[in-house]
């Protein structure tokens, strides 16, 4: 009986022992803006290579792309420097956020992203008042005694491609991890909220866990049931 508690704690240990039972904790980037945490969730930049392979060739925007700063980026469509309509160009907004404060790049390609027309940053009239939208965005949650968890985008847009009449519009993603919400918040330049959604996330932990799991502990039964029916089965 000794013999057979060794063998079925030694197959629990090689099915059940690399099945995780908890999600991973995960590095985030960091920032400090005036009082306020912001606990950064990068997007994919692969997404934008692959599908404007200019940005994986052309030096100026590769150097953008790979820098460690870059965070978040959006396809701005026929926007202009001053995120003011321009038919004649497709732009690229690439946000850069660290301890100095927030930079939005913006790359004018041609129409079909095959050529690099202009390069510059978002002029910091505009981005200036990054602290004020921080703050706004932040004591929207704290006011209903939320923390604001995972920024998952901070950007400057023009208000029409968010259908706001205003010409300057803030779009804010936070993931409220402990609520498994996603809101999105749209400010104006003073920290004014012109509009909310947010979706119910599923428990990623579980939708990663459940699955594998369940097969390990049954593999394991039905391992302990035979070797069990074997150990009681007469000799021949």
């Amino acid at each position: 009986m000794h013999s057979l508690s060794l063998v079925c704690g030694a197959l629990l240990f090689l099915v059940l022992g690399p099945i995780p039972v908890s999600a991973q904790s995960t590095d985030y980037p960091v920032i400090t803006v005036g009082y306020r945490e912001l606990r950064l969730s990068p997007e994919d930049l692969f997404q934008l290579t692959v599908s404007v392979p200019l940005f994986a060739s052309e030096p100026t925007l590769t150097s953008i792309v790979s820098d460690n700063d870059t965070v978040f980026w959006e396809a701005l469509g026929p926007t202009g420097q001053g995120l003011t309509l321009n038919e004649s160009v497709s732009t690229f907004a690439l946000v850069q956020m660290n301890h100095t404060g927030f930079f939005q790049f913006l790359a004018g390609l041609t129409p079909d992203n095959i050529t690099l027309q202009w390069a510059v940053y978002l002029n910091d009239s505009i981005t200036g008042n990054f602290s004020t939208v921080v703050t706004a965005a932040t004591d929207f949650f704290a006011e209903d005694g939320h923390y604001w968890g995972l920024c998952e985008e901070l950007v400057v847009l023009p208000g029409s491609l968010v259908g706001q009449s205003i010409n300057i519009v803030w779009r804010a993603r936070f993931h409220l991890v402990a609520e498994s919400e996603e809101w999105t918040l749209l400010l104006d330049s003073s920290g004014g909220i012109l509009d909310t959604y947010s979706e119910k996330l599923p428990c990623k932990a579980c939708a990663d866990y459940t699955v594998p799991v369940v097969v390990g502990v049954s593999v394991a039964v039905l391992a302990i049931l035979s070797l069990l029916y074997l150990k009681r089965r007469p000799a021949q």
